[in-house]
Formats: structure tokens, C-alpha cells, sequence
């Protein structure tokens, strides 16, 4: 993100509120925030909003690797008795 609020009261960007609950074992984070700039505000919810692509993205699969052929070895010669042996 590329907004900050550092409590100071000259700030374009003012928290409001603040929140949290909890509901089956997770967390939930309210955040209020004020402005009077309408261009503060159009940052800041553009920022938020690459926050929340980026994390409902799925990651990247890692490319598969190219299957390698195994060694092609000449088939053994087979051990048939000759007709001198019989």
C-alpha cells in the first residue's frame, strides 16, 4: 500500500473507527477511514484493491519439467544353443 496514517491531525487521511470479531476461529479487522479529498480517497481504495487482487491470486505453478527419455540400450543377445552344441 502506499498510504500511511501517522496520527497526526493534519492528515488528509483520518482513521474513524476501528473494529474486530472473531467467528469460527478467524479474525475480522474493521477499518474506518475519513477524508474530505476525494483524491486521497480514490488512492487509497485503488491501493486496497491491488492488496486484495493480489492476495486472491492464485500462485503461479511451477512449469513442469520436460520428461527425459531414458537411455535406449540395445537388447541383450539371446543365449539359444547353436546346433554344433546339441
Amino acid at each position: 500500500m502506499s498510504f500511511y496514517l501517522f496520527g497526526n491531525p493534519d492528515e488528509e487521511l483520518r482513521l474513524k473507527n476501528v473494529s474486530s470479531s472473531t467467528r469460527n476461529g478467524k479474525g475480522v479487522l474493521k477499518i474506518e477511514i475519513e477524508t474530505d479529498s476525494l483524491d486521497h480517497l480514490s488512492w487509497a481504495v485503488r491501493d486496497l484493491e491491488e492488496v486484495r487482487r493480489n492476495q486472491r491470486a492464485k500462485p503461479e505453478k511451477p512449469k513442469a519439467q520436460p520428461k527425459t527419455k531414458p537411455l535406449a540400450l540395445p537388447a541383450p543377445q539371446l543365449a539359444l544353443p547353436g546346433p554344433e552344441d546339441q
